[in-house]
């Protein structure tokens, strides 16, 4: 069993890697004219981190990256679009997690979730129900993303091993 110290250590790294990842990820441009269509490069590290450390450690892990990103990135709107969809995503995660869904499903769902959160988040700034129109293209979008990314997050838990502490 890891010392604290070192699950701290662990979750530094997840952390920085979350940072890395996203601030990669802004640099990708997709032909689609619907805001807040993305890959979704921190989920891995989000799904490594639920795997390899538990939700408590993965809960810090998601909490830092997205203040820090938006300190680092964004702004203060950004951030309230970037914590409700991680927190929901990492919520939905979890629960799919706990009812035995392979890593591809709560990667999937992690993706979805977080789609949906943002979209909601994005109605209460306009007021405009409009805004989901978009949510079929970004829940599109979210799941092949999710695939993919769940099928990363697999090959890095298994090569790292998934021992959860």
């Amino acid at each position: 069993m890891p010392s604290p110290s070192r699950k701290i250590t662990i979750c530094a790294a997840y952390t920085a890697l979350g940072l890395i990842l996203g601030y990669i990820e802004s640099f990708i441009v997709f032909p689609i004219r619907v805001p807040g269509v993305r890959i979704g490069l921190a989920n891995i590290v989000t799904v490594m981190c639920l795997y390899s450390l538990g939700f408590s450690y993965t809960v810090v892990v998601m909490l830092l990256r997205v203040t820090l990103s938006a300190i680092l990135f964004g702004s203060p709107v950004s951030f309230v679009y970037s914590l409700a969809g991680a927190a929901l995503a990492l919520a939905g995660m979890y629960m799919a997690k706990r009812l035995r869904f392979s890593i591809y499903g709560v990667s999937f769902c992690g993706a979805v979730l977080h789609n949906i959160a943002q979209t909601a988040v994005a109605y209460f700034m306009v007021s405009s129900v409009y805004i989901f129109t978009y949510l079929p293209v970004l829940i599109l979008v979210g799941s092949f993303a999710g695939i993919i990314t769940g099928f990363v997050a697999d090959i890095m838990v298994r090569r790292l091993g998934s021992r959860e502490v």
